[in-house]
């Protein structure tokens, strides 16, 4: 009698992991796309839910509704502001040229102030050759570099309009899908996971938390931050504020970081310029904006979602940009909570003290 199993596990594996290959060729080009779909549509899921529950309508206006919002309300303006910021980008090297040629400027950093004199008493120190300007010819080059890497990311952006959005399109199509099928689809991975239920739960309540830490209270922090900041930097009379408001928003995702990097040097420019009161003002202001929403927004804005150490999430926001670029802002620190994640199963699941 011929038997029933007539091919063996062995084949079905490596079945499977032709198809998983050849998944991977298809969805390689739209990798970036599906990843932000998974990240927003677990941020957004609680008001898909309410808009089910408060409107009393079925899954997919829900679903509709939701993606429209997030299109029209957070996508639309997000493309208007890259615009935008590519415009100013435009004049940002000439600017630092022009404040770096300033008198008192150009004296304090690369004459006989006190910072090229700190810079040449560390040389002497370490017996190092150190040539200042060389160190300022470098600062413009650089300065160029990143001049030129915004306008050529907002040509690539104007440029390939069809490319951008045919992402948005597969973003909100993942987002839609996501949050019709969402129950379903986790139903079915989890079948097929070896986890238990209760690890598998873990894992997802862990992945959408963290997703809600850095996109939406990370995302109104750097707003807030990055907003107030760009308008004291309007009231000094700094120029292209709109740029440097967008700068101070993402580096307001960077914690023991955040917008000091554009304050701090804003600040000191107008000092040595001779505008005490503004430069101080800049200083302490920003300052204390920082330290109100580091120390008491987030906290309470986060309550007991994701307690995750301070350089961690610094090290893994600086990780995952060199891995994967600006998108590494948000997958360094995900990537890093489910890490940790795995290790506490691990701990929990051997009993190891």
């Amino acid at each position: 009698m011929e038997s029933s199993n007539k091919y063996s596990p062995a084949f079905f594996g490596l079945i499977f992991l032709l198809i998983i290959y050849l998944l991977w060729l298809m969805a390689r080009q739209m990798i970036e796309p599906i990843i932000f779909g998974l990240i927003i549509s677990g941020v957004f899921y609680p008001l898909h839910m309410a808009f089910q529950e408060k409107l009393r309508i079925s899954r997919h206006k829900a679903a509709g509704l939701t993606s429209l919002i997030i299109f029209v309300g957070v996508l639309v303006p997000l493309s208007f502001i890259v615009i935008s910021v590519g415009k100013e980008a435009a004049g940002l090297y000439q600017g630092i040229v022009i404040g770096l040629g300033h008198e008192e400027v150009s004296g304090f950093f690369f004459g006989d102030g006190w910072a090229a004199s700190t810079v040449k008493s560390l040389a002497e120190f370490f017996n190092m050759e150190v040539n200042l300007e060389m160190i300022k010819s470098k600062l413009l080059e650089a300065t160029r570099e990143a001049s030129s890497y915004l306008l050529a990311g907002v040509n690539r952006f104007v440029g390939d309009i069809v490319g951008f959005m045919f992402d948005i399109i597969i973003m909100i199509i993942v987002v839609f899908g996501l949050l019709v099928e969402g129950e379903n689809l986790k139903k079915y991975i989890f079948e097929l996971s070896p986890l238990p239920t209760h690890q598998e739960d873990i894992f997802l309540k862990t992945f959408n938390q963290m997703n809600y830490v850095t996109l939406v209270c990370n995302g109104l922090g750097g707003v807030i931050q990055g907003g107030l900041g760009g308008l004291a930097l309007w009231a000094a009379g700094i120029e292209s504020v709109l740029l440097w408001t967008f700068v101070m928003i993402i580096l307001a995702f960077i914690p023991l970081v955040g917008i000091s990097l554009v304050a701090i040097p804003a600040s000191l420019y107008l000092v040595l310029t001779g505008q005490m009161v503004a430069g101080l003002s800049l200083f302490v202001f920003t300052g204390t904006v920082s330290l109100i929403v580091e120390n008491w927004f987030k906290p309470r804005f986060i309550g007991g979602r994701i307690q995750i150490n301070t350089i961690f999430v610094l090290l893994s926001i600086i990780g995952g940009m060199g891995a994967f670029g600006m998108g590494g802002i948000f997958y360094g620190p995900i990537i890093g909570i489910l890490f940790l994640t795995i290790v506490e199963m691990y701990h929990d699941q051997y009993n190891i003290q």
